[in-house]
């Protein structure tokens, strides 16, 4: 796997190198062992990545009809997201790595950043000395909620625009940060005029862009000699992986009215660039490694589906949707309308 081909991040790669070992050998030795946890956190990142373009990409709509020309909608959203089981873990072995062994085993399954705990370490040596390296523990929750705020104002041509907001909030072990807008047209206006029923199928189409930042905290592990001297110190300790997204979304929705109660699904297309970083103890060696960790920067795209239901009463009304595609995605929110 060729990752150090960045010049920027090879001169600081090798200051750092310089700084640490004396040969050529050591030097290989800790250019190995960077590539192999470079390698290991990929892994470990892909999960939560794909899961935030659920998180992200939710809910931007409640119905395909317009609310109406400078008429407001605000509603407080809980975003909730069950973590599939076969998304907690991922298998790594040996063969896939060039100087990490895994401890006692050739093939080991541990946590990707929405798993659990675990006691799997990973040996390595640089200049003839033993250091060890525990794998990353994941969030350890079956659920991963997040709240937030969003209003609409609806425009001209039955033109909607949202806004969604939420500060940096702290549930359990994850914070999160939101901030997006997005813009809806109503299509149905088309050809409302052949249609006789008074509660018509309702088209619209939708685009969003929003900003999902992610910090998930684990137990702190230290990259350290395995029998260390008196006077020694870690490389370094790591305690949380953070997640930067960026997310655009196309969207087609539909919505049915019947009496108190609108129907809503939704075909939707998702293009996401994401960011990693590690935090934990500030130094040399975390901030070269984050600025290689900048190569696992990519971009996803996928496919996902909604249906929904809301129910009204008053000025008031309740909507919940479910998101399915790599990850289900529950949102459930309570709006008002100004007239």
């Amino acid at each position: 796997m060729q990752i150090l081909t960045r010049n920027h991040s090879v001169k600081l790669f090798f200051i750092f190198l310089t700084l640490i070992t004396s040969s050529v050998k050591s030097q290989i030795d800790v250019t190995d062992a960077v590539n192999d946890m470079l390698y290991i956190s990929s892994k470990y990142v892909s999960s939560a990545a794909s899961a935030s373009v659920y998180q992200s990409s939710s809910s931007w709509f409640s119905s395909a009809e317009s609310i109406g020309k400078f008429k407001l909608d605000v509603s407080f959203h809980v975003n909730i997201l069950p973590i599939p089981n076969k998304q907690k873990t991922f298998l790594i072995n040996n063969n896939e790595l060039s100087t990490m062994e895994l401890r006692g085993s050739q093939t080991a399954k541990i946590p990707s950043a929405l798993g659990g705990h675990t006691e799997t370490f990973f040996d390595f040596d640089i200049d003839g000395e033993a250091y060890e390296w525990q794998a990353f523990e994941g969030v350890k929750q079956d659920v991963v909620a997040h709240p937030y705020m969003q209003a609409s104002v609806g425009l001209w041509k039955e033109t909607d625009v949202t806004l969604r907001y939420s500060p940096k909030v702290t549930i359990n072990t994850s914070s999160y940060d939101i901030f997006g807008a997005a813009i809806k047209h109503t299509l149905s206006q088309y050809f409302r005029k052949e249609v006789t029923d008074s509660d018509p199928i309702e088209l619209a189409v939708l685009a969003s862009y929003s900003v999902f930042n992610l910090n998930l905290f684990f137990d702190e592990v230290a990259i350290e000699p395995i029998d260390p001297k008196p006077d020694s110190v870690p490389l370094t300790t790591i305690n949380s992986m953070i997640i930067d997204a960026n997310s655009l979304l196309f969207q087609i929705v539909a919505s049915k009215k019947l009496h108190k109660l609108e129907f809503t699904g939704s075909l939707a297309y998702t293009y996401n660039k994401f960011n990693y970083k590690l935090g934990g103890y500030e130094g040399l060696f975390l901030d070269v490694f984050n600025e290689l960790l900048s190569f696992l920067d990519e971009s996803k795209t996928a496919f996902k589906g909604d249906i929904g239901v809301n129910y009204y009463f008053n000025k008031f009304y309740v909507s919940s949707m479910l998101s399915l595609g790599k990850f289900p995605n529950i949102n459930l929110a309570l709006h008002y309308k100004f007239f």
